[in-house]
């Protein structure tokens, strides 16, 4: 289990909005928060600080997207029908 940055962002060394990959849906209860930072991933040491909310994580399998909404909290987003 793991999650990255996607490496097209740079990093300024303070909480900001930030887009994540995951393998698993599992992965994303790993992530950081705006008041937590995350759960360390091998050397990794920035993408398990706090970011921003408004962030989003993209998870692999299944494919669906997480937001950190305002209540700091991943949220699965739902297709509006």
């Amino acid at each position: 289990m793991s999650y990255w940055l996607d490496s097209n962002q740079s990093y300024t060394g303070s909480p900001a909005q930030r887009d994540f990959w995951c393998d698993t849906p599992d992965d994303v209860q790993n992530l950081p928060t705006s008041s937590a930072g995350g759960v360390q991933q091998g050397e990794d040491t920035v993408s398990c600080q706090k970011c921003e909310k408004g962030s989003t994580c993209f998870c692999i399998k299944p494919t669906s997207l997480y937001i950190l909404d305002s209540t700091d909290t991943w949220v699965k987003a739902k297709k509006e029908e």
